[in-house]
Order: structure tokens, then C-alpha cells, then sequence
């Protein structure tokens, strides 16, 4: 089913663009048992001319007697309308009204339609037994002549409270309320079961047997609120939740007024759908000697598992504990078990679909600032069309994405990383894991900019960084909740302009200094003015708070430094020793040292303690406007009125730099946490990055458009927050000047194109890379762990060959310097260096014996040599643009990038034959492991088989419709695969030549392929970088992996247990491991077909863990008449309805 809902939202307004043919397109195409519902939201009827379209549509439509229009608009409603509806309702509470008075009720609504957007509604709610209960109750008549949706919400509301107990319905209501849809009855009940205080309420004396909360107590309370509730389903599950909007909010005004409500009860449903009390829950009260523990507090509830088994998912723990969590207030939480919880994060891929969790994670992130999350989200942002096709790709990516970066960030993102890969190990198929990461996520730098009409100057976020206080054009100080942008409060009390505000470290003081004179003390609790302090006799310039929370220290115009105490205002010590303006004051974090600074053109240091003067720093050289200490109390950062940025050391005040980038006025200054970055803004609206030990210019901002007032990095060194004339930034500054790599030992990681990978070769082994640079750098890797190992060579020009010789003995190196280096990585030194060549290296061959050396150089030369000593046994001048060297080290076989190949024996030279494709050039080409056959590709779009020691053509494979780029022949000996310039791959027999199976998921030129050593899987890469294994006997997909760039080399370990590639421009080599790699017995192979095939099919929702969700749950509103008889209450509906059939019938509108 399709629904549209308000096409006139859609429709375009001019008359010259219909869009009759879309939606004729739409009713008459589509397949059967495939149903539409349009909706419009007004009477088009009688709308403007502008609806002139749909109208016309409608009418086609009603031809087909298909319309359906409900009254929901009070001009369409009639007063006949209300007399049948007000009946129906009678009758269903099996009550009777003659017709004089019916007709006198319903002229009585009627009048009040243009005030009452929902008059069927509180028709529903006043014509209900519960209604007349809650009336008889309190003595009250019903009053139709005014009706009032808070006064008749309040009856319901009261007569629960009056029947039952504020607290015990509050209990209840707030857990209705709190729910994100809904909730299922049984999970309320249960959830109830878990509130110790319901119990200690409800039972004053002695508790139940059994902790459960009482299921006729809930029946009782449900029948009361009647239609104030509404049943959907979900997940085929029957959940209830309040009938409308305006009644939870209703509700949640009333009852969730305190934060500290809100974040219990959505607390209490996360600890239902984390099981946290599956087992019990202790009920203690000392009071009443209550000490309920063990088996004796066992609550009997639900399990809620993210899986209910191997078949489903649980989607209510899904849908709602995300949200639960968020709302709780615990961060911590909300990404230990679902954020940064890979097995959630992996079920709500699959179970739903990645792009429903971004939405939950755009909603989260606009009710929360936190670096992590951010990660997580910009992650799944940049993997969304790889995982909405695959989720099984899903980890890989997480492991690529923060290998790198993880060390970074908390404990959070490590774990989800490690949750990751013991996914990979476990999940029972096979699946490729990253050793290596050459791309890290890197979060946006603009987090969100925070509109301030009012100006904001000087600002000072809270220590989670969930709210920011800044000072406006007003002398007020505004306090903005981050992540929603919302404005929550403004401290007012001063009457110029506020020069600095500060929080205290314990949270509960919002401090501000102003040049009326004045300080001011604001409880950040109530929001109220503790304490105002006149101490001064002239403008207050700067102030900061003691670590202890205990003194307020400032600095004014007239010279003044002032220690004064927090809470009572008393004066500790006041000192002139400057002989200017003070404009900036700091203090060390253990509070022992006291830092100002001057426009007298000196800093000074004092002992907190006695404020005794340690020394004067003089040569400075300008007045100073800004000062900050480094946070290991090292480095004293100062801006003078010349745009100088000094660096001096605090503890002997010497000069250590200047940080030289900028000409701009200086505004302020941040110094990171880590004590490595000095943030600078400045009047030209640019915010300039300094590294503060090297004094590099890393990065120039300029994310502004007006001068930056302040500056202040959040204590994790995550957020940058700075203030301009209108507007606060919010920057995301952990992973932007840095770099990725996570410890000293790591190859430097940089985008420059000299560093790219130009050469790259793996052990026989398959547990060591060796890789070379443009840069001429050769480096070894250690292939088992992914880890860089050691830089090994220095060429003095670009890598073009690198080899590794068997067991790790040596290891090669070739540049476009002519030389050949011999690197023995046993005693770490280069042995050897050939030099006999006098043109760039184009190949490199270790031989069988593991002694010689095969290299050919771009003039053609061949020359072989001793590897321990660079001395040279045979040189050849041949064609050898295109070169290869059999297994067994006997034959070679080169040419010139033609047609035509030679086969030659390296003993002596001799050539054995010429081969050729008539009709295209040849390509690639490779060897059978036992030496005796080799293989050809060429444009001409076959592949030839070649008998290597005769030359003789055996087959010649045609099925290709496009140029072959690769082929391999398996070790066996058996199977032949090859890959086109399409994308297409072909296994084949070497027997008969004929397609075994033809492998089409590729869409760009196949870069590689090959076979294990058990022949079993066949490995495929194309250009676009796509890797996939498949079972050579079955022809079945096994994994899948995205480089996420052009793919330009890829190597593969015989055991086809590891692999190295080659990225197009990058300076990573790219290391993978293919974990669960299927039994290498053949008679096995068949019993792991069906289950590896249906995790082969990318539509095929089912994983090797994971559980196969339904089709596409989603809660519908179940449109039930719940109003059940009862005799609850009975005679005091019948006592009530008799009043309104006596007064109506006598047309008295006032009862």
C-alpha cells in the first residue's frame, strides 16, 4: 500500500504544470495487489481555483466510486452530522434520548464548531460512561454549552487521582507518556513491577508474596481513562499510547514538570529493555524494615533480548531504547549499549534499514553534543550505499573507518571497533576484515552555528558541552542548549558591558564581571542571583575562578588585582603593582601561581598563597590585551596591541617563540587541554592554528563572517566554540590538525602524490608486504596484524619494483635511479646494490634457488646477478616490456606489449618459441604452478593455453566479449579464471575449456584475479575497487569487500588468507584478511553450499547471526471500538443521563 498524504501539497501551483499525468502514470502502472491512497487535507470542493487539478482527478477517481471524504473540517460539518454521530454514541453505551432532546444537544455543539478543532473527539469523551463516573463522583453537572478540552481532561485526570492516588497514577502516566509511540500493556506492567516506590505506596502495610504490580489495578485505571487511550499495533503486538498529541502533552505538563521526573521514568524503561532486572531487584526501605533481596525479589518479567532467537528481532528494544537512553540523560549508557554498540547498530541495519538509524542519529544529535556520537554518525553517512545493499559489509567498514583513529576518541568508539572484529571472527562465513586503514572517518568541522540576535562576545560552555553561556548587546547572559539551538534562559542584573564570565569547576556558579563595577554570582540550579559584588572602584577588565571553587580573582582599570571569596564576598587580598590597566589574570591548575598581565607591557607572578610578587616580565615589547596558560602550566601565550603572538615560559618567563601567520588584530586566544594547539581569532574574522611547541601555522579558519570575539576549546579538546557579532560556532576540532596515525611508529599517513605507492610486493608466506614510494621510500609491513614494521630503503628517485625473497631472507628494491638495492632483513642493512643497469628498473624476479636475480630495466636489458653480492652472471638485450618468469625459474617469456610473446629458457637463452593473438594485443598473462602450461589474454577477446616447454597451443577460450585483463590457473591445475575489461569473469576447466561458471557482479575492468593453493575460491578485483571471493566448485559468492577507491594492484597469499593492494594516488598500502575461509576439503564444500548461498544473495536478508526480520514493520493505528460495557460506575452515568434527557428535552442548555 501506497499512501500520498495532502497531494495538494504537491500539486504545483501554476496551471501550466499538471501533474494529472503523474498520478494517471501511477494508478494505471502499477502492479497488482498494489493499492494507492491519495488524501487531501480540505474540501476541494469548495477551494479556490487553484485546485482546479485535483478536482479534476477526483472526478475521474469518483467515476470509479472510490471516494471517500470524512467530515473533519467544522465547515463541512452539519447539524444533522452531530445528531447521528451524538446517537451512535448513546447507543453504544446502551443508552436512549428522545428526539427533542437530541436535537437540542446537537444544536447546542453545533454553535460551538468554529470554536472546537476536535468536536467528535470530546463528543467521544463526554458521552462515555467513565465521563459520567468522573461527573457523579464529584458532584459536578455537565456543561455542554461551553465545552473545554483541559477542564474535561482534568475530570478524567482527578477522578483516577481521587479513586487511586496521585502518585500511583502518576507512576503510570508518565511511563505512557515517556514512550517514543507506545507501549505494550505487558511491558507496562512489568515495568511497574520494577518501581519499588509503587510498592512501598500501594501496600503501606505488608507487601504481596509475589512483586508484581496488580493486573486489575491496571484494568480498573484503563476502563477510567477509556478514551483518553489508543490501541496500534506493532511488530504484531497490540501497544497502547494516549489517543492525541495534545493529550501526552497534556500529561507531561502535569507530571513531568522536573527534569529529575523525566529522566527516572525514561530511565526506568531502559533498564526494562536492557533486562537489567531479570533476575530481581532488591526493595529495601530501613524506615519500614523492609530488606527484600535474592530470590525473594524476583519480578517475573519479560526477557527483552536483542534477538528473541535466530528467527526475529526484538524491534521494541530496537525502537525504543535508543530513545529511552537519550532521554535518561545518560550518554554513557546511550552508547555503551546502543550508539556504539555494534551488535544494535548491525540489527537496526538489518532489521530496518541504515537510513531509519541516521534519522535516529539526526535526532539524537539535536538533542546531544558528543564527539563520539558525531564519529559514528559521519561513519554510517559515508558507508550508506555500500551497507543499504549489503549489511554484511558492515563491519569491514567500522574496522576501516576507525583502525586509525580509535586511540583518539573514548573507550567507546575502541570497544565498538573491537566488537567489530570479534563479529568477523565469529559470524560463521567468510568475511574480509581491513589490517590496515587508509580511510578514517573524519566528522565534519562545522558542527552547528548557533543563530544569537542579541550578539554574543564572551561565552563559556558547560563541562559535557551540552549548553553554552555567552554575553549580548543587552548586558545579559543567554544560555543556549547546543545541540537543539534553543534559547533556555537569560541572567540579567547588569548594567554595562559584561568583560567575562566564568563557571565554577563544581557546575553550580555562573560568575560574570562587568565594568559597572560589579560581580555577580548566578545559582545555576534555580537560575537565581546569589550574590552581587561591589569591590570595585573602576571598570572590572578580566576575572577568573581557583580550581577550589573558593576565590573569584580580578583585574580592573584602575590597577587592581582582587582575590576575593566565592560565596561571602571578602575581600582576601588586594594588590597594585601594576602601573596600567590589568587585562588578563590566570591561575595554574593546582592554584599555587597567580599570572597577569598588563597594558604596562608586563606579565607578573604571584604566589596564590599571600600573593607575594615571584618575578616581572618586562620585555614584551606592546600593551597586552589577551593572555592564557597552557594547561600542564608550561607555556604563558600573550596578545599584544602590535598582532605579536608571544610565547613565554612560565616557569622562568623566558622567551621560547613567537607564532608568526597572522596580521590581524588578535581578539583572543585558546590553548587545547593537551597543551599542542594554540587557537588564535582575530578582527578579519579568521581563526589561526599554531602548533605551540613548533610554532607551525597548521590551519587558517575561516568559517566566520565577522570578527571572532572569543574563543574556548571544550576540556576534552573535541570542540572548538567560538563567539562573533551574531552567532556562535561550534567546531569540530580532534581529528583536523593531527593527522591519523595512532602511534610514532606509523608511516606518515599524507595525501601528497609523491608519497603514493608506486611498488608493491608480498612474502611466499603471505605474513609480510613490502611496499614502495614515489617519494623513493621502500617499507616493510607486517601482514599477520596490518602494523607498519620499518623504513628499509631510501631510493634518490621513485620505486617501480620491490620483491621479497622465500623465508624473509632479503629483501629487493628497484627505482627509476637505475639501482637494484639488497636489503638483508635479518641483520638490517643493505648488503648489495646493483648498478649494472642504465635505465629505470621495470622488473624485479627472485628465482627458485632463492640466490639469483632476474631484472629488466625500460631499454630492454636482462640482466640476472647474485643477490649477496651485486655480481653479475648473464645479461640479454630482448623485448621485455611485458615480462614474466616461470615457477620453476627455467623459462622465460617476454615482449614488447604487442601481439606477439616470446618463450625463452634462461639456461641458455634459447628461445623456444614465438606466440601471438593475431588480432590484439596481449594483455596479461600466467603460469600453472607446475611451469608446464601458461596463459594468455588479449584484446581480441580470448584466452590461449600454451604448452611452456614446445609452445604448443592447447585451447583457446572464447566466451569473452570484451578485452581480458587477468588470468590465473589454479594450483590444481583444474580450473582457469579470467577477467574482462567489462567486468565480466569466467571460471573455466582447463580440461575441455569449457564456462564453468560466469561471474557478471563486477561492473569495471578486472584488475586481478586469482586461486587459492586448495583451488577452492577464486579471487576477483576490478578497478572500482570491488573484491569478491567465490567457491570455484559451486560458483557461488563467499564475501565481498570495497576498497572505497580505484583499485590499481592487488596481491593475494597463496592461502588466500591475506591481501595487499595498491589504491589509486594514496600513500596506504591496503591490507586485508579473509577470515572463515571455507573448508579446503572438496566433499565438504557441497554441505556449505545452501548456506553459503543464501548469504551470497544480496537480497537475501538473512545473516550468519542475525535473524531474518519481518517485511517492513511499522505500527498502524488499529481503528477498534474499545468502549466495552460495564457496570462499573453504572448508576451514576444513568443518574447523569436522566438530567441531560430531562433538561434538553426541556431546552434548559445549562445542567
Amino acid at each position: 500500500i501506497l499512501m500520498i498524504d495532502g497531494i495538494e501539497e504537491i500539486t504545483p501551483t501554476s496551471q501550466h504544470i499538471s501533474s494529472i499525468g503523474f498520478y494517471q502514470a501511477l494508478l494505471q502502472l502499477l502492479p497488482p495487489k498494489v493499492y494507492v491512497i491519495l488524501s487531501v487535507s480540505r474540501s476541494v470542493h469548495l477551494s479556490s481555483s487553484y485546485d482546479i487539478q485535483i478536482r479534476e482527478m477526483i472526478e475521474r477517481i469518483e467515476k470509479e466510486n472510490c471516494l471517500i471524504e470524512l467530515p473533519f473540517l467544522s465547515e463541512s460539518i452539519t447539524n444533522q452530522d452531530l445528531t447521528t454521530y451524538i446517537k451512535t454514541e448513546l447507543n453504544s453505551i446502551q443508552q436512549n434520548i428522545n428526539d427533542s432532546a437530541l436535537q437540542a444537544l446537537s444544536k447546542c455543539i453545533y454553535q460551538q464548531l468554529d470554536k472546537q478543532s476536535y468536536i467528535y473527539y470530546l463528543l467521544r469523551l463526554i458521552l462515555n460512561e467513565s465521563y459520567f463516573s468522573c461527573l457523579s463522583q464529584q458532584k459536578k453537572q455537565l456543561n455542554l454549552t461551553n465545552l473545554n478540552i483541559d477542564e474535561i481532561l482534568n475530570a478524567y485526570i482527578d477522578h483516577c487521582e481521587q479513586k487511586f492516588g496521585r502518585k500511583i497514577c502518576s507512576f503510570i502516566f508518565n511511563y505512557i507518556s515517556s514512550s517514543q509511540s507506545a507501549i505494550a500493556e505487558i511491558e507496562l506492567l512489568d515495568i511497574l513491577s520494577c518501581n519499588n516506590e509503587f510498592f512501598l505506596e500501594y501496600f503501606p502495610k505488608d507487601l504481596p508474596k509475589h512483586l508484581r504490580f496488580p493486573p486489575s489495578l491496571w484494568i480498573a485505571i484503563k476502563y477510567i481513562l477509556g478514551p483518553l487511550l489508543s490501541e496500534r499495533y506493532f511488530d504484531l503486538k497490540v501497544v497502547i499510547c494516549w489517543s492525541h498529541s495534545f493529550i501526552r502533552r497534556h500529561m507531561k505538563q502535569k507530571y513531568l514538570k522536573r527534569v529529575e521526573d523525566i529522566r527516572i521514568a525514561h530511565r526506568d524503561i531502559a533498564n526494562y529493555f536492557l533486562e537489567a532486572f531479570i533476575e530481581s531487584k532488591p526493595l529495601v526501605d530501613m524506615n519500614r524494615n523492609v530488606q527484600i533481596r535474592g530470590d525473594s525479589g524476583r519480578r517475573f518479567i519479560l526477557q527483552q533480548p536483542l534477538l528473541y532467537s535466530e528467527i526475529a528481532y526484538n524491534y521494541r528494544r530496537l525502537g525504543e531504547l535508543w530513545y529511552q537512553l537519550m532521554h535518561s540523560g545518560d550518554i554513557d549508557r546511550l552508547k555503551e549499549y546502543t550508539l556504539c554498540c555494534f551488535e544494535y547498530l548491525l540489527s537496526k541495519i538489518h532489521g530496518l534499514s541504515i537510513e531509519q538509524l541516521l534519522w535516529e542519529f539526526e535526532i539524537i544529535c539535536s538533542n546531544i553534543l558528543d564527539a563520539d556520537v558525531l564519529l559514528v554518525q559521519a561513519t554510517l553517512k559515508n558507508i550508506v550505499n555500500i551497507i543499504s545493499n549489503n549489511p554484511m559489509l558492515f563491519a569491514g567498514e567500522i574496522i576501516l573507518r576507525l583502525k586509525n583513529i580509535k586511540n583518539r576518541y573514548s573507550e567507546h568508539i575502541e570497544s565498538l571497533y573491537g566488537q567489530a572484529y570479534e563479529w568477523c571472527e565469529s559470524c560463521g562465513t567468510s568475511v574480509f576484515v581491513p589490517l590496515s586503514s587508509w580511510l578514517p572517518t573524519i566528522p565534519p568541522m562545522i558542527i552547528t552555528i548557533l543563530p544569537c540576535i542579541d550578539g554574543a562576545f564572551k561565552i563559556a560552555p558547560t563541562t559535557f558541552n551540552q549548553h553554552v553561556f555567552c554575553t549580548t548587546r543587552q548586558n545579559e547572559i543567554a544560555m543556549y542548549h547546543i545541540p537543539s539551538k534553543k534559547l533556555v534562559k537569560k541572567f540579567t542584573g547588569h548594567k554595562e558591558l559584561i568583560t567575562s564570565i566564568r563557571l565554577t569547576y563544581n557546575s553550580k556558579f555562573l560568575v560574570s564581571a562587568s565594568t559597572d563595577r560589579t560581580i555577580k554570582l548566578f545559582n545555576l540550579n534555580s537560575g537565581d542571583l546569589e550574590n552581587t559584588y561591589n569591590i570595585h572602584q573602576d571598570n572590572i577588565l578580566c576575572m577568573t575562578v581557583s580550581h577550589n571553587n573558593e576565590q573569584i580573582v580580578t583585574g580592573s582599570r584602575d590597577r587592581l588585582i582582587v582575590v576575593i571569596r566565592l560565596e561571602t564576598g571578602e575581600i582576601e587580598y588586594s594588590i597594585e603593582q601594576h602601573t596600567d590597566a590589568v587585562t588578563a589574570i590566570a591561575l595554574t591548575q593546582d592554584d599555587s601561581m597567580l599570572i597577569s598581565a598588563s597594558r604596562d607591557q608586563t606579565i607578573k607572578r604571584w604566589t596564590f598563597r599571600g600573593m607575594q610578587l615571584v618575578n616581572t616580565i618586562d620585555a614584551i615589547g606592546s600593551p597586552i590585551r589577551h593572555m592564557i596558560i597552557s594547561t600542564d602550566d608550561t607555556f604563558i601565550v600573550i596578545a599584544c596591541d602590535d598582532a605579536s603572538v608571544q610565547v613565554k615560559s612560565l616557569v622562568t618567563g623566558s622567551d621560547i617563540h613567537n607564532l608568526e601567520g597572522h596580521s590581524s588584530e588578535v581578539t583572543s586566544l585558546a590553548v587545547s587541554h593537551d597543551s599542542m594547539c594554540c587557537y588564535v581569532g582575530c578582527s578579519n574574522a579568521h581563526i589561526y592554528v599554531y602548533n605551540l611547541r613548533s610554532r607551525i601555522l597548521l590551519r587558517k579558519l575561516n568559517h566566520h563572517d565577522s570578527s571572532v570575539n572569543d574563543l574556548y576549546i571544550s576540556t576534552d579538546d573535541y570542540f572548538l566554540f567560538s563567539a562573533t557579532e551574531n552567532a556562535i560556532h561550534v567546531l569540530n576540532v580532534k581529528q583536523q590538525f593531527n593527522g591519523f596515525s595512532s602511534n610514532d611508529s606509523s608511516p606518515p599517513l599524507s595525501s601528497s602524490s609523491s608519497d603514493s605507492i608506486t611498488a608493491l610486493s608480498i612474502s611466499r608466506e603471505g605474513d609480510v608486504a613490502i611496499a614502495g614510494c614515489a617519494n623513493g621510500i621502500v617499507q616493510l609491513f607486517n601482514l599477520i596484524d596490518g602494523e607498519f614494521t620499518e623504513q628499509i630503503v631510501d631510493h634518490r628517485a621513485p620505486v617501480t619494483q620491490v620483491a621479497l625473497s622465500h623465508s624473509y631472507l632479503f629483501s629487493l628494491s628497484g627505482s627509476r635511479d637505475t639501482t637494484v638495492k639488497v636489503y638483508d632483513n635479518e641483520m638490517g642493512e643493505i648488503v648489495a646494490e646493483f648498478t649494472a643497469h642504465s635505465a629505470p628498473i621495470s622488473h624485479l624476479r627472485i628465482l627458485e634457488d632463492n640466490r639469483k636475480i632476474l631484472s629488466s630495466d625500460e631499454q630492454n636489458y636482462i640482466k640476472t646477478w647474485w643477490a649477496n653480492t651485486g655480481e653479475l652472471i648473464d645479461s640479454y638485450n630482448v623485448p621485455c616490456k611485458m615480462l614474466g618468469v616461470s615457477p620453476d625459474g627455467k623459462y622465460v617469456v617476454s615482449g614488447n606489449g604487442d601481439n606477439i610473446l616470446k618463450i625463452w629458457s634462461l639456461d641458455d637463452a634459447r628461445v623456444v618459441r614465438s606466440i601471438d593473438h593475431t588480432e590484439g594485443k596481449i594483455t596479461c598473462m600466467a603460469f600453472r604452478p607446475d611451469s608446464q602450461y601458461l596463459i594468455t589474454g588479449g584484446e581480441d577477446f580470448s584466452c590461449k593455453l600454451w604448452e611452456l616447454s614446445s609452445g604448443k597451443l592447447t585451447q583457446v577460450l572464447v566466451e569473452h566479449e570484451e578485452s581480458i585483463t587477468a588470468v590465473a590457473i589454479s594450483e590444481d591445475g583444474k580450473h582457469v579464471l579470467t577477467g574482462d575489461k567489462s567486468g565480466q569473469a569466467i571460471i573455466w576447466s582447463f580440461k575441455d575449456g569449457a564456462a564453468v561458471h560466469k561471474i557478471t557482479r563486477h561492473k569495471n575492468t578486472i584488475v586481478s584475479v586469482s586461486f587459492t593453493t586448495d583451488s577452492n575460491i577464486a579471487i576477483i578485483a576490478s578497478q572500482e575497487g570491488l573484491l569478491s571471493a567465490w567457491s570455484t566448485i559451486a560458483g557461488i559468492h563467499l564475501a565481498t569487500f570495497h576498497f572505497n577507491q580505484n583499485l590499481v594492484k592487488l596481491l593475494v597469499s597463496q592461502s588466500g588468507a591475506r591481501y595487499a593492494a595498491i589504491l589509486q594516488n594514496s600513500p596506504c598500502v591496503a591490507m586485508l584478511s579473509l577470515f572463515n575461509i571455507p573448508f579446503s576439503d572438496v566433499s565438504r564444500i557441497p554441505q556449505r553450499q545452501s548456506q553459503s548461498q543464501m548469504f551470497s544473495d544480496i537480497y537475501n536478508t538473512v545473516l550468519p547471526i542475525k535473524p531474518k526480520p519481518l517485511l517492513y514493520p511499522k505500527d498502524s493505528i488499529i481503528l477498534t471500538n474499545s468502549r466495552e460495557s460495564s457496570k462499573i460506575d453504572q448508576l451514576g452515568g444513568d443518574m447523569i443521563l436522566h438530567e441531560i434527557i430531562n433538561n434538553y428535552g426541556n431546552k434548559k442548555y445549562s445542567i
